[in-house]
């Protein structure tokens, strides 16, 4: 199939699965419910269309964009007030996800990169593109990071009314 074709089949059923997944109300439902709606039309065609390379470079400066809308001045007030956790639990986790990626490459799980991006903390549309890029194992970083979300969701409720009293 053409590239472009493909990309408009991708978008136009990646829409549909965002819609659904912005209806489950579950966290980054719109992405997950796209994702989720173009591997199951891929699995159900059983081929994959390639999509014109340029749409990469749009896909990434339109993350950046909607990233920085939500900044406002007032955000630096807050950083200069939580610098130092911010820091310290930043290096204790990229520290943490090291050694997991060390020993997960060291057990011939994955590779060294693929490992890296999907234990690193962050936003998962950042380092899947990075996946992308550094020619890394998307799928396994999306999986990471999809499982580490809802995991965090599900979980938060118990762990905060446990911490609230």
């Amino acid at each position: 199939m053409n590239p472009s074709l493909s990309l408009v089949v991708y978008v136009l059923v990646g829409i549909l699965g965002g819609l659904v997944g912005a209806k489950s109300k579950i966290p980054a439902g719109p992405m997950i419910g796209a994702m989720l709606a173009v591997v199951a039309l891929k699995l159900a065609a059983n081929k994959s269309w390639e999509i014109p390379a340029s749409f990469g470079f749009v896909v990434q400066v339109l993350v950046g964009v909607t990233v920085a809308a939500v900044f406002h001045p007032d955000m630096m007030k807050t950083l200069s007030r939580v610098v130092v956790p911010l820091i310290s639990s930043t290096l204790v986790l990229v520290f943490v996800g090291i050694v997991m990626s060390a020993l997960f490459a060291r057990l011939g799980l994955m590779d060294m990169s693929t490992a890296y991006l999907s234990t690193s903390p962050g936003a998962m549309s950042a380092l899947v593109w990075l996946a992308i890029d550094n020619h890394s194992n998307p799928p396994v970083v999306i999986s990471f990071h999809c499982f580490r979300i809802m995991f965090v969701i599900l979980t938060a409720p118990l762990i905060l009314k446990y911490f609230s009293g």
